[in-house]
Protein backbone atom coordinates (compact mmCIF):
# COMPACT_ATOMS: atom_id res chain seq x y z
CA UNK A 1 0.00 0.00 0.00
CA UNK A 2 2.82 2.37 0.84
CA UNK A 3 4.51 1.83 -2.55
CA UNK A 4 1.19 2.26 -4.34
CA UNK A 5 0.58 5.55 -2.58
CA UNK A 6 4.05 6.77 -3.58
CA UNK A 7 3.44 5.81 -7.22
CA UNK A 8 0.10 7.63 -7.24
CA UNK A 9 1.76 10.75 -5.77
CA UNK A 10 4.47 10.60 -8.42
CA UNK A 11 1.85 10.37 -11.16
CA UNK A 12 0.02 13.39 -9.78
CA UNK A 13 3.29 15.34 -9.64
CA UNK A 14 4.07 14.47 -13.25
CA UNK A 15 0.57 15.51 -14.34
CA UNK A 16 0.88 18.83 -12.52
CA UNK A 17 4.28 19.46 -14.10
CA UNK A 18 2.95 18.52 -17.54
CA UNK A 19 0.05 20.93 -17.08
CA UNK A 20 2.40 23.71 -16.01
CA UNK A 21 4.63 23.13 -19.03
CA UNK A 22 1.53 23.20 -21.24
CA UNK A 23 0.43 26.55 -19.81
CA UNK A 24 3.90 28.00 -20.25
CA UNK A 25 4.00 26.72 -23.80
CA UNK A 26 0.62 28.29 -24.53
CA UNK A 27 1.84 31.60 -23.11
CA UNK A 28 4.93 31.53 -25.31
CA UNK A 29 2.81 30.64 -28.33
CA UNK A 30 0.43 33.54 -27.60
CA UNK A 31 3.35 35.96 -27.29
CA UNK A 32 4.77 34.74 -30.60
CA UNK A 33 1.35 35.02 -32.28
CA UNK A 34 0.64 38.64 -31.25
CA UNK A 35 0.00 40.71 -34.34
CA UNK A 36 -1.10 37.77 -36.51
CA UNK A 37 -4.64 37.43 -37.91
CA UNK A 38 -5.42 34.84 -35.23
CA UNK A 39 -4.19 37.11 -32.41
CA UNK A 40 -4.49 40.74 -33.55
CA UNK A 41 -2.94 43.38 -31.35
CA UNK A 42 -5.65 45.14 -29.32
CA UNK A 43 -5.45 48.93 -29.67
CA UNK A 44 -7.29 50.73 -26.87
CA UNK A 45 -8.68 54.17 -27.62
CA UNK A 46 -11.33 56.65 -26.54
CA UNK A 47 -13.43 58.96 -28.69
CA UNK A 48 -11.20 61.99 -28.39
CA UNK A 49 -11.07 64.17 -31.50
CA UNK A 50 -8.77 65.23 -33.03
CA UNK A 51 -6.53 62.42 -31.74
CA UNK A 52 -8.78 59.37 -32.13
CA UNK A 53 -12.29 59.18 -33.56
CA UNK A 54 -14.31 56.48 -35.28
CA UNK A 55 -15.44 57.34 -38.81
CA UNK A 56 -18.27 55.81 -40.85
CA UNK A 57 -17.39 52.21 -41.61
CA UNK A 58 -15.66 51.70 -38.29
CA UNK A 59 -12.26 53.12 -39.24
CA UNK A 60 -10.51 54.94 -36.39
CA UNK A 61 -8.58 58.02 -37.53
CA UNK A 62 -6.95 61.10 -36.07
CA UNK A 63 -3.65 62.77 -35.20
CA UNK A 64 -2.41 59.68 -33.37
CA UNK A 65 -4.70 56.99 -34.81
CA UNK A 66 -3.80 57.55 -38.46
CA UNK A 67 -0.01 57.14 -38.11
CA UNK A 68 -0.61 54.12 -35.85
CA UNK A 69 -2.83 52.55 -38.55
CA UNK A 70 -0.27 53.22 -41.26
CA UNK A 71 2.80 51.99 -39.36
CA UNK A 72 1.14 48.80 -38.08
CA UNK A 73 -0.15 47.97 -41.56
CA UNK A 74 3.27 48.54 -43.12
CA UNK A 75 4.87 46.41 -40.38
CA UNK A 76 2.50 43.53 -41.11
CA UNK A 77 0.99 43.63 -37.62
CA UNK A 78 -2.67 42.66 -37.49
CA UNK A 79 -4.65 44.82 -35.06
CA UNK A 80 -8.13 45.78 -33.94
CA UNK A 81 -9.41 48.96 -32.30
CA UNK A 82 -11.29 48.70 -28.99
CA UNK A 83 -13.20 51.64 -27.51
CA UNK A 84 -12.04 51.73 -23.87
CA UNK A 85 -12.32 54.38 -21.10
CA UNK A 86 -8.97 55.94 -20.23
CA UNK A 87 -8.79 54.57 -16.66
CA UNK A 88 -9.46 51.05 -17.91
CA UNK A 89 -6.77 51.52 -20.55
CA UNK A 90 -4.22 52.19 -17.81
CA UNK A 91 -5.44 49.17 -15.85
CA UNK A 92 -5.18 46.82 -18.86
CA UNK A 93 -1.70 48.07 -19.77
CA UNK A 94 -0.26 48.10 -16.26
CA UNK A 95 -1.86 44.97 -14.78
CA UNK A 96 -3.54 43.08 -17.64
CA UNK A 97 -2.51 39.60 -18.73
CA UNK A 98 -3.33 39.97 -22.44
CA UNK A 99 -1.24 41.94 -24.96
CA UNK A 100 -2.69 45.43 -25.46
CA UNK A 101 -1.51 48.91 -26.45
CA UNK A 102 -3.21 52.15 -25.42
CA UNK A 103 -3.01 54.84 -28.09
CA UNK A 104 -1.87 58.44 -27.57
CA UNK A 105 -0.38 58.41 -24.06
CA UNK A 106 2.32 60.68 -22.65
CA UNK A 107 5.51 59.08 -21.39
CA UNK A 108 6.70 59.46 -17.78
CA UNK A 109 9.00 57.46 -15.45
CA UNK A 110 6.14 55.95 -13.43
CA UNK A 111 4.45 54.56 -16.52
CA UNK A 112 7.75 53.29 -17.95
CA UNK A 113 8.08 50.97 -14.96
CA UNK A 114 4.83 49.23 -15.89
CA UNK A 115 4.85 49.11 -19.68
CA UNK A 116 6.64 49.89 -22.94
CA UNK A 117 6.38 52.97 -25.13
CA UNK A 118 6.67 53.27 -28.89
CA UNK A 119 8.37 56.13 -30.64
CA UNK A 120 6.24 59.31 -30.79
CA UNK A 121 3.08 59.28 -32.89
CA UNK A 122 2.46 63.01 -32.54
CA UNK A 123 3.69 66.05 -30.59
CA UNK A 124 1.08 68.37 -29.09
CA UNK A 125 1.18 72.12 -29.39
CA UNK A 126 2.10 73.85 -26.08
CA UNK A 127 -0.61 73.16 -23.52
CA UNK A 128 -3.16 75.84 -22.72
CA UNK A 129 -6.53 75.90 -21.00
CA UNK A 130 -10.21 76.19 -21.78
CA UNK A 131 -11.99 78.76 -19.63
CA UNK A 132 -15.52 80.12 -19.49
CA UNK A 133 -16.01 83.52 -21.05
CA UNK A 134 -16.52 85.11 -17.61
CA UNK A 135 -13.28 83.82 -16.03
CA UNK A 136 -10.74 86.64 -15.45
CA UNK A 137 -7.68 84.92 -16.91
CA UNK A 138 -5.70 86.76 -19.57
CA UNK A 139 -4.22 85.10 -22.62
CA UNK A 140 -0.46 84.80 -22.07
CA UNK A 141 -0.70 84.59 -18.26
CA UNK A 142 1.75 82.42 -16.30
CA UNK A 143 0.24 79.08 -15.32
CA UNK A 144 2.53 78.62 -12.30
CA UNK A 145 1.50 82.01 -10.90
CA UNK A 146 -2.19 81.40 -11.68
CA UNK A 147 -2.21 78.07 -9.83
CA UNK A 148 -0.18 79.34 -6.87
CA UNK A 149 -2.54 82.30 -6.36
CA UNK A 150 -5.33 79.87 -5.45
CA UNK A 151 -8.10 82.10 -6.82
CA UNK A 152 -9.16 79.86 -9.71
CA UNK A 153 -10.02 76.16 -9.62
CA UNK A 154 -8.30 73.98 -12.19
CA UNK A 155 -10.03 70.88 -13.57
CA UNK A 156 -7.83 67.86 -14.38
CA UNK A 157 -8.38 64.27 -15.42
CA UNK A 158 -7.47 61.44 -13.06
CA UNK A 159 -4.54 59.34 -14.25
CA UNK A 160 -3.37 61.97 -16.73
CA UNK A 161 0.07 63.55 -16.75
CA UNK A 162 0.50 67.13 -17.92
CA UNK A 163 4.28 66.96 -18.07
CA UNK A 164 6.76 66.84 -15.17
CA UNK A 165 6.85 70.59 -14.56
CA UNK A 166 3.10 71.19 -14.72
CA UNK A 167 2.42 68.09 -12.61
CA UNK A 168 4.70 69.61 -9.97
CA UNK A 169 2.82 72.93 -10.08
CA UNK A 170 -0.50 71.11 -9.75
CA UNK A 171 0.71 69.24 -6.67
CA UNK A 172 1.90 72.34 -4.81
CA UNK A 173 0.16 73.37 -1.54
CA UNK A 174 -2.69 75.83 -1.96
CA UNK A 175 -3.61 74.86 -5.53
CA UNK A 176 -7.38 74.62 -5.98
CA UNK A 177 -7.89 71.49 -8.05
CA UNK A 178 -10.76 69.20 -8.99
CA UNK A 179 -9.75 65.84 -10.49
CA UNK A 180 -12.17 63.37 -12.05
CA UNK A 181 -12.17 60.35 -14.34
CA UNK A 182 -14.74 61.90 -16.69
CA UNK A 183 -14.06 62.11 -20.42
CA UNK A 184 -13.31 65.45 -22.17
CA UNK A 185 -16.88 66.44 -23.11
CA UNK A 186 -18.05 65.76 -19.56
CA UNK A 187 -15.15 67.85 -18.24
CA UNK A 188 -16.30 70.79 -20.35
CA UNK A 189 -19.83 70.40 -18.99
CA UNK A 190 -18.37 70.61 -15.48
CA UNK A 191 -16.55 73.78 -16.50
CA UNK A 192 -19.73 75.35 -17.84
CA UNK A 193 -21.58 74.31 -14.68
CA UNK A 194 -19.06 76.42 -12.69
CA UNK A 195 -17.59 73.42 -10.89
CA UNK A 196 -14.15 74.68 -11.96
CA UNK A 197 -12.68 77.66 -13.81
CA UNK A 198 -10.11 76.27 -16.22
CA UNK A 199 -9.48 72.95 -17.94
CA UNK A 200 -5.91 72.14 -18.97
CA UNK A 201 -5.89 70.97 -22.57
CA UNK A 202 -3.80 71.06 -25.74
CA UNK A 203 -5.01 73.68 -28.26
CA UNK A 204 -5.80 71.00 -30.86
CA UNK A 205 -8.30 69.35 -28.56
CA UNK A 206 -9.46 72.65 -27.04
CA UNK A 207 -10.58 73.99 -30.42
CA UNK A 208 -12.55 70.80 -31.13
CA UNK A 209 -14.28 70.99 -27.74
CA UNK A 210 -15.13 74.68 -28.23
CA UNK A 211 -16.73 73.89 -31.59
CA UNK A 212 -19.22 71.56 -29.88
CA UNK A 213 -20.60 74.31 -27.62
CA UNK A 214 -22.37 77.65 -28.23
CA UNK A 215 -20.12 80.38 -29.66
CA UNK A 216 -18.71 82.63 -26.97
CA UNK A 217 -19.29 80.18 -24.10
CA UNK A 218 -15.61 79.20 -23.93
CA UNK A 219 -12.26 80.61 -24.91
CA UNK A 220 -8.76 79.17 -25.26
CA UNK A 221 -5.95 80.63 -23.15
CA UNK A 222 -2.22 80.20 -23.76
CA UNK A 223 0.41 80.32 -21.01
CA UNK A 224 3.71 82.20 -21.15
CA UNK A 225 5.59 79.71 -18.95
CA UNK A 226 4.52 76.38 -20.48
CA UNK A 227 7.14 74.70 -22.65
CA UNK A 228 6.80 72.70 -25.88
CA UNK A 229 3.99 70.21 -26.20
CA UNK A 230 4.47 66.59 -25.17
CA UNK A 231 4.82 63.54 -27.40
CA UNK A 232 2.04 60.96 -27.62
CA UNK A 233 2.91 57.26 -27.96
CA UNK A 234 1.59 53.76 -28.02
CA UNK A 235 1.71 52.57 -24.40
CA UNK A 236 1.89 48.77 -24.38
CA UNK A 237 2.07 46.17 -21.66
CA UNK A 238 4.95 43.75 -21.38
CA UNK A 239 2.84 41.01 -23.00
CA UNK A 240 3.43 42.78 -26.32
CA UNK A 241 6.69 41.36 -27.69
CA UNK A 242 9.53 43.84 -28.09
CA UNK A 243 9.95 42.61 -31.66
CA UNK A 244 6.43 43.84 -32.53
CA UNK A 245 7.24 47.31 -31.16
CA UNK A 246 10.57 47.37 -33.01
CA UNK A 247 8.81 46.63 -36.29
CA UNK A 248 6.22 49.29 -35.54
CA UNK A 249 8.86 51.92 -34.66
CA UNK A 250 10.81 51.18 -37.83
CA UNK A 251 7.77 51.74 -40.04
CA UNK A 252 6.63 54.75 -38.02
CA UNK A 253 9.93 56.45 -38.85
CA UNK A 254 9.14 55.90 -42.54
CA UNK A 255 5.55 57.11 -42.22
CA UNK A 256 6.63 60.25 -40.35
CA UNK A 257 10.19 61.02 -41.55
CA UNK A 258 10.03 64.73 -40.61
CA UNK A 259 8.91 64.06 -37.02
Amino acid sequence: MHNGHMCFSNVRSVLRLTGLIGLLGAGVAMANDVGTPNTPLRLLYQERPPYTAQRPGGVVEGLVATPANQALTRAGVAFRWELTPSQRQLLLVQTGQEPVCAVGWFRNPEREKLGRFSRPLYRDLPMGALVRADVPLADGAALATTLAAGKLTVLTKEGFSYGAEVDQWLGAPGVRRVSTGNEPLQLVRMLLAVRADLLLVAPEEGQMLMAQHPPGALRMVRFADVGPGLDRHLYCNTRVPEEVLRRFDKELDRVMPSR
